[in-house]
């Protein structure tokens, strides 16, 4: 033998790489609760507004529709907003550039984009 050890990643290597994957749990832990707030959010506010027009015109029932109305809704706006890729400043999040709603990349009547990221021929 030369003397030479064979050594797996330095300290340092592996520091960053749980640095990453720790970001990247709570970057889903993030989204995961989000997406269960907005879904809890939706319930209780249109479980409200079905409660309180049902105690108005005195149907009950308004109650539970409610509630089942927000959760559909609620699931619409998940779906809608974390779709695509799940990561808030990724294509497929509406608000950010390069997607719908976004600042820049809307597509216009010819589908294509040019180099500024305006409608038109490239």
């Amino acid at each position: 033998m030369s003397g030479v050890s064979v050594r797996g990643p330095s300290r340092r290597d592996s520091r960053q790489d749980t640095s990453a994957e720790a970001q990247g749990r709570a970057l889903g832990l993030s989204i995961g609760w989000t997406a269960f707030s907005y879904l809890l959010s939706g319930m209780a506010a249109y479980g409200l507004i079905g409660w309180l027009v049902g105690r108005a015109v005195h149907v009950p029932m308004l109650f539970p529709i409610g509630m089942l109305v927000g959760l559909a809704i609620s699931v619409g706006f998940v779906i809608w907003r974390f779709g695509k890729s799940g990561i808030p400043g990724t294509p497929g999040i509406p608000g950010t550039p390069g997607t719908r709603g976004g600042s820049s990349g809307t597509r216009g009547s010819s589908g294509t984009r040019g180099k500024s990221g305006t409608t038109g021929t490239p």
